[in-house]
């Protein structure tokens, strides 16, 4: 049976893409539910705000390592080993949350997971493969079909956030036992992500030299775009770590609900972020790439601060579905952005020069927030990020929006 046209894939998808695809889909489900029950699981475990963003820093900081170690090395001995390896340790968290509730031990759960994050189109192997894989006019029309495809395996995870509290009522279980079979499931869906990537073909770049295309092993690497993009996204993930890091932790403490009532807001700011991706081209094709997303980046620092002084719960909500569809707005435009500023053979690289960039800042925004959720203010982490996202859309427009490097998205 012939599915619509608006349900297939763009015919760029060949049998690798496609696999990729469904892979990174199905780790993008577990990560849907922890971004929602992760902090609110350590608080109900008895760990205060510091250790929780402790928790949570290193996952950060072993993260940082992942994307610029694995993008380096993928550069030089192929994307899939580094796809596989990135598939069992995503797996592997998910079993040491599943059977321990001990500080260290959870630790260790995040620093393994942190190498295993790479399920995204932005993280450097991925990115690298996909440039690989085709040329610079048909990427936008892939990362805007993975943006949306990611999107909605997020929000199926966000609503598997509220499992737990049915596994308690239906089944007798404790706090944690109710999470833990939340983790199990999240196992098997690492396990089924890592069994699709197993027959993914290894494939050397192409480069456009003109307009012909060569399977060329001449290498070019602009340091001064990628330092500036790489500063670029220093101040979007400390930024960006300040407000969303410990959002759930906030909203539990300030208006005490948890997973189950933020699983289904988390999930509907990204269901309805599915259907903004259609105004990206339109939107794109207007003002720019470059405009757009520092647009972006100073509507969410404005919503940020509205949301830190806001007591009424219902505004609450709408500020966060609004903060989070207006951030992942921007991403596919962000990612074919990046794709788009060097050689196709060092784009893994510099994507993970720039993530490492990003991530390793972004360390210290989950512990320092948490100290100021523990001894000054609730508030106060999100008007912080709130000036360093601000700060991020005028870096963007200083430094890309006078007409070089412009990405423009056809997706």
């Amino acid at each position: 049976m012939m599915l619509p046209a608006w349900l297939r894939l763009p015919e760029v998808f060949d049998r690798d893409l496609k696999l990729l695809l469904f892979s990174m889909s199905m780790r993008r489900i577990a990560m849907g539910f922890l971004q929602v029950v992760r902090a609110i699981y350590f608080a109900l475990l008895g760990f205060s705000p510091v250790e929780i963003g402790l928790l949570l820093s290193i996952g950060t900081c072993v993260s940082a390592l992942h994307s610029i170690s694995f993008g380096f090395l993928s550069d030089r001995f192929g994307r899939k080993p580094f796809i596989i390896v990135g598939g069992i340790f995503a797996t592997l968290r998910m079993v040491i949350f599943a059977v321990s509730s001990d500080f260290w031990m959870l630790a260790l759960g995040q620093g393994v997971g942190a190498l295993g994050e790479g399920a995204g189109a932005g993280q450097p192997v991925v990115s690298g493969y996909i440039s690989d894989k085709t040329n610079v006019e048909n990427r936008s029309s892939i990362f805007s079909t993975l943006a949306v495809t990611n999107a909605l395996a997020a929000t199926a995870g966000s609503l598997m956030a509220g499992l737990p509290t049915y596994f308690q009522n239906t089944l007798a279980l404790d706090v944690v036992g109710a999470h833990s079979l939340l983790f199990w499931i999240g196992a098997a869906g690492g396990l089924g992500s890592f069994l699709l990537i197993l027959p993914l073909k290894e494939v050397k770049a192409i480069r456009t030299v003109g307009a012909v295309e060569t399977r060329n092993p001449v290498k070019t690497r602009p340091w001064g775009v990628i330092a500036r993009f790489s500063l670029i996204r220093a101040t979007s993930g400390v930024g960006w770590g300040f407000v969303d890091s410990l959002l759930s932790l906030y909203v539990y403490v300030q208006f005490g609900v948890g997973g189950e009532v933020l699983g289904p807001v988390f999930a509907g700011a990204r269901f309805i972020s599915v259907f903004s991706y259609i105004l990206v081209p339109r939107i794109v094709n207007r003002f720019g790439a470059v405009s757009t997303i520092a647009a972006s980046r100073l509507i969410v620092a404005g919503l940020s601060v509205v949301f830190s002084l806001t007591t009424w719960f219902p505004l609450a909500i709408a500020l966060i579905v609004a903060m989070r569809v207006v951030l992942m707005f921007s991403m596919p435009i962000r990612q074919s952005f990046a794709a788009s500023i060097v050689d196709p053979r060092e784009t893994a690289t510099a994507i993970g020069i720039s993530n490492f960039a990003r991530m390793s800042v972004r360390t210290i925004a989950p512990t320092v927030a948490g100290y100021m959720f523990e001894t000054i203010s609730l508030t106060l982490p999100f008007v912080t990020g709130a000036s360093l996202l601000a700060a991020n859309g005028l870096l963007f427009r200083a430094f890309f929006g006078k007409g070089k490097n412009r990405a423009q998205v056809d997706a």
